[in-house]
């Protein structure tokens, strides 16, 4: 399976989820909890509706109520298994890559190292870092770190960093050049398990 049928299973299934949770929930909150634009929902949405996984109910004030039908619970169950399953290859993968990059840069006496988000993947490279001599001295983000480490909402320009782990999921590319901004390019590692999302740099 390719990255684009990834990606389209996994906003189906979160689409699933969200109407499953509750009827009543909106195109506008539908977006917001995918983290994609109100059309692009709307064309989940509707693509949802014509595959009879998801039956829609008209309210007064024009409002809607979506439904799954028994086809729409067959179909979530299926994506949830399959992505139960691409998770824990992604976790394989992703902890093996981690400890290849850390040990080279054991090797190269590289110590301190930041990393670009804050989320599953960064918790994997921490857990990989641990009893090891890199340091993860921090995570970009905006939400609290899980795993004790400090986050940093803006670029921390006066810490020491040697490195930088591009860990974002999703717009790799965009958020490699984002912070090329502010640390040299060849300070930047970006793993292997997310080059499929880094197509366009240069």
């Amino acid at each position: 399976m390719n990255h684009k049928d990834l990606k389209n299973n996994d906003m189906t299934l979160g689409l699933l989820s969200a109407v499953e949770a509750d009827s009543s929930v909106t195109q506008r909150s539908l977006a917001s909890e995918l983290g994609i634009a109100l059309g692009l929902t709307n064309s989940y949405l509707k693509r949802a509706v014509d595959k009879g996984l998801v039956k829609i109910k008209h309210i007064p004030s024009h409002r809607y109520l979506y439904y799954l039908t028994p086809k729409g619970f067959s179909e979530k169950t299926r994506l949830t298994g399959e992505f139960l399953k691409a998770s824990l290859n992604f976790y394989k993968k992703a902890r093996n890559e981690c400890d290849k990059i850390i040990y080279r840069l054991e090797l190269e006496n590289i110590k301190y190292i930041l990393l670009s988000d804050n989320n599953e993947f960064a918790e994997i490279f921490v857990l990989s870092a641990l009893k090891t001599k890199v340091k993860v001295i921090g995570l970009l983000g905006d939400a609290p770190s899980n795993i004790g480490i400090p986050v940093y909402k803006i670029f921390p320009k006066k810490l020491k960093i040697d490195v930088l782990i591009i860990t974002c999921l999703r717009t790799t590319d965009e958020r490699y050049k984002y912070l090329s901004n502010f640390i040299n390019k060849k300070k930047i590692i970006i793993p292997s398990v997310l080059k499929h999302n880094n197509e366009k740099i240069k």
